[in-house]
């Protein structure tokens, strides 16, 4: 499985077990499982579910909320929306990236890594025209993500070590089955509790390759998850100056990555600077990471 921008929503339709149901501008293709029938009634009210559930998230491009079946099954829905002239007519012949989000879950379960189970993706349509994409999942009950964690714990500094060979790990898991997350930031990392292992989510910008994932991307990604470690830190006074250092975060980052990966990790001065470059360097930070022009 690659990353397949024409043909995703044919590729997930085609899984074993995959139900697709279509209703007026609606289409959606349903995971096996018990939520299935569920889904399969209520699909077309999709836009009335978030409207009426508990909303996680409110934005022009995006939103979310979790909700429940009839049957008592709490789910998390988001809903991409259609964000101008551009985005319809990129999308009048591409699924929407729900469908690759949905495949891309499937390769992260193969890695070992946990992420909320699909229970359906879909999309409304009037005359070719994308008006939303839907990606249902189920609810993950306790689940806090790191960005949380390391914002607003008191004791966040104590357990940095551990949450940082956690992130590599899962960094180096996914980078081993061809995965690239895309925005592998504290916020898209969860755990059900402090000593469970990391999960996954927010897919929607995961690319999938056949063999490794590219040198380059390999290198964003970890200056991703190496710059959202110290921006979130700051943002909390128990840690104290001394563990704002981006070189050894980074060479700690990286060598629980080597630990785990089957590819040699990147060099660290690659690393620091891309986290310099596309991230630290354009945010007003309490400290100075290096790398800014004089």
């Amino acid at each position: 499985m690659s990353t397949d921008y024409f043909h995703c929503r044919e590729h997930y339709e085609a899984l074993p077990g995959v139900k697709t149901v279509s209703s007026g501008p609606y289409r959606f293709a349903l995971a096996p499982g018990p939520a299935q029938d569920s889904l399969a009634a209520h699909f077309a009210e999709a836009d009335a579910m978030l409207r009426d559930g508990n909303r996680t998230k409110t934005s022009t491009e995006s939103s979310a909320a979790v909700c429940t079946l009839p049957g008592g099954q709490e789910i998390f829905i988001k809903r991409n929306g259609n964000r101008g002239l551009f985005y319809s007519l990129k999308y009048v012949f591409i699924p929407a990236r729900v469908f690759r989000a949905a495949l891309a879950a499937e390769r992260v379960r193969e890695a070992g890594i946990a992420t909320p189970r699909v229970l359906a993706a879909g999309e409304k349509r009037r005359a070719r025209v994308l008006l939303g994409g839907y990606l249902v999942t189920e609810a993950v009950k306790n689940a806090c993500d790191l960005m949380a964690y390391v914002e607003k714990r008191p004791d966040a500094p104590e357990g940095m070590n551990s949450l940082i060979h956690e992130t590599a790990r899962v960094a180096a898991a996914l980078h081993d089955r061809g995965f690239y997350h895309g925005d592998l930031k504290l916020v898209n990392l969860y755990r059900t509790a402090d000593d469970a292992p990391c999960g996954v989510w927010d897919l929607d910008s995961a690319q999938l390759f056949p063999g490794e994932v590219p040198h380059d991307l390999v290198v964003r990604e970890l200056g991703r998850i190496v710059s959202s470690i110290l921006i979130f830190a700051e943002h909390n006074p128990a840690f104290p100056d001394a563990f704002f250092n981006l070189e050894r975060i980074t060479r700690d980052l990286l060598a629980a990555y080597s630990a785990s990966a089957k590819t040699p990790a990147p060099n660290p001065s690659e690393v620091m600077e891309i986290a310099r470059t596309r991230w630290l360097n354009r945010r007003k930070l309490r400290f100075d990471y290096g790398g800014k022009p004089a």
